[in-house]
C-alpha cells in the first residue's frame, strides 16, 4: 500500500513533470501584495510558462548547550518546499506550496489558493491561505530570513507558519501620490481546542489547524492586516485575528460556552542604505474556562527587534552579487503575563554570506534565558550553520 507521504510526493513529482512540459507565454501581471509574500518570489520573475515551478531548500548544522552542558550536535534537512504557480488567465492565478519539514517527518500543504484579480484595489482570494497576522507569517521563506531560526513571537504567539482555509479580499491603493496602502481581510476556520488542550497550559501553536476540513465550531474567525508604505521608505503594519476556538456546539446543541482567542500584531521595517531594521510585536487574549484561570494563561505577548548591516559587497569575485552582512536580533516571549515566570529572552548574533540574492550561508549564535512558572532560570546556547536557497 502507498502511504500518505508517498502519495503526496508522487503528486508533487507529477506536478514537476507537467510544469517542465508547458511552454506557453506567462501572462502574470504586477499584483498588489506584500514584499516577500507569495507573489514576490524569484521563480515568478524568470522567463517561464503558464505553469511555473519553484521552491526553496534549507539545510543546517546545529550544536546545543544547556546549563553549560553540550546536549547535541546534528545535521538537519530542515525544509524542502515546492511552489507550483499557474496563470489560468491574465487575471486568474493559482499558487500552492507543499512543505517537507525535517526530511519527511512532516509533510503539509502550506498554501493552495486561487486569486481573482479585478482591480489593484479589490481582489478575491480563496483556498488555503497564509494568514496575514504580522508581516513575518506572510514573508517567512528561509532564504529571506537573515537568521537560521524564526523569531520566537512568530512561532509561539502568532504562530508561524499559520495557514488556514478561508476566503476574502486583498488589494492596494495610493491615498497620497507617494504613500501606498495594502490590505488583506479574510474569513477563516480559525484555531481549535488544542489552544488549551495541548497539555502544556495555554499554547496557541497547539491550536493551529493541522487539517483544512470543516471548522470545529462552525463559527468563522476573522483575520486581516493593513500596512502603510510611506514615500520615504519602510513599512508599518497592523493586523488582528479573532474568533471562537473551542468546540461549543455539537449537532446543533450548545455544549460549552463560546470562548474567543484574539491576537493583535504590529510590525515595522525600514532600510537606510545598507542598514535594515525590522521588528514585530504580538499580544494574545484567550478566554479560558473559569476552573483553569490561574493555571492557564489568559494573556500572552512577545516581540522581536533585529538589525542587519551589509558590511561588504562583491566580496567573492566569482559571485559579483555576493554580500557579507552582520546581524543581531533580540526576542522576548511571555506565555503568561500575569506571573513573573513562564517567559524566555533570547539574543542572536550572526554573520551571513549571500552569494546571490536567492542563496545565503548563515552562521549565528544564540543565547537564551528561560524561566519556568516559579521563575527558575535555565540558560541555553546554540551555534548554527545553515544554507538556504530558492530554486
Amino acid at each position: 500500500m502507498i502511504s500518505y507521504r508517498e502519495m503526496l510526493f508522487v503528486i508533487a513529482f507529477v506536478g514537476l513533470l507537467h510544469a517542465s512540459a508547458s511552454h506557453a507565454q506567462d501572462t502574470t501581471r504586477s499584483s498588489p501584495g506584500v514584499r516577500g509574500g507569495i507573489y514576490d518570489r524569484p521563480y515568478l520573475l524568470r522567463p517561464s510558462s503558464m505553469i511555473a515551478i519553484g521552491g526553496y531548500a534549507e539545510m543546517m548544522m546545529r550544536a546545543e548547550y544547556e546549563g553549560g552542558v553540550h546536549e547535541n550536535t546534528s545535521f538537519e534537512a530542515r525544509r524542502f518546499n515546492i511552489f507550483l504557480f499557474s496563470s489560468i488567465s491574465n487575471l486568474i492565478k493559482l499558487t500552492s506550496e507543499l512543505e517537507f519539514e525535517h526530511g519527511t517527518e512532516e509533510i503539509k500543504l502550506e498554501t493552495a489558493l486561487v486569486d481573482l484579480q479585478f482591480y489593484d484595489e479589490l481582489n478575491l482570494r480563496a483556498g488555503i491561505l497564509l494568514s496575514p497576522l504580522g508581516k513575518f507569517n506572510i514573508a517567512h521563506d528561509s532564504p529571506r530570513n537573515e537568521f537560521n531560526d524564526r523569531p520566537l513571537v512568530s512561532t509561539e504567539i502568532i504562530p508561524s507558519t499559520l495557514s488556514e482555509a478561508g476566503m476574502g479580499l486583498y488589494g492596494s491603493w495610493y491615498p497620497l501620490s507617494n504613500h501606498r496602502l495594502v490590505y488583506e481581510a479574510y474569513l477563516v476556520n480559525g484555531f481549535d481546542d488544542g489552544v488549551i488542550l495541548g497539555g502544556n497550559g495555554t499554547r496557541i501553536a497547539e491550536g493551529r489547524p493541522e487539517t483544512f476540513e470543516e471548522d470545529n465550531n462552525g463559527s468563522p474567525a476573522i483575520v486581516g492586516r493593513m500596512a502603510v508604505l510611506p514615500g520615504f521608505g519602510g513599512e508599518i503594519g497592523f493586523s488582528m485575528h479573532s474568533g471562537a476556538y473551542n468546540t461549543y456546539m455539537a449537532e446543533g446543541i450548545q455544549i460549552d460556552a463560546k470562548r474567543r482567542l484574539t491576537i493583535i500584531a504590529i510590525d515595522a521595517e525600514y532600510q537606510w542604505e545598507d542598514l535594515v531594521l525590522q521588528g514585530e510585536f504580538a499580544r494574545a487574549e484567550v478566554d479560558v474556562p473559569s476552573s483553569l484561570i490561574g493555571l492557564y494563561a489568559e494573556k500572552q505577548q512577545g516581540f522581536y527587534a533585529q538589525s542587519t548591516y551589509a558590511m561588504l559587497r562583491n566580496i567573492l569575485p566569482m559571485f559579483p552579487q555576493s554580500t557579507l552582512s552582520l546581524g543581531s536580533r533580540y526576542d522576548e516571549v511571555a506565555w503568561d503575563t500575569a506571573i513573573e515566570g513562564e517567559y524566555i529572552r533570547r539574543l542572536t548574533v550572526g554573520i551571513n554570506l549571500r552569494l546571490v540574492p536567492e542563496t545565503v550561508i548563515k552562521l549565528d549564535y544564540q543565547h537564551s534565558w528561560m524561566f519556568d512558572r516559579i521563575n527558575n532560570e535555565t540558560r541555553a546556547a546554540v551555534i548554527q550553520l545553515g544554507l538556504a536557497t530558492y530554486f
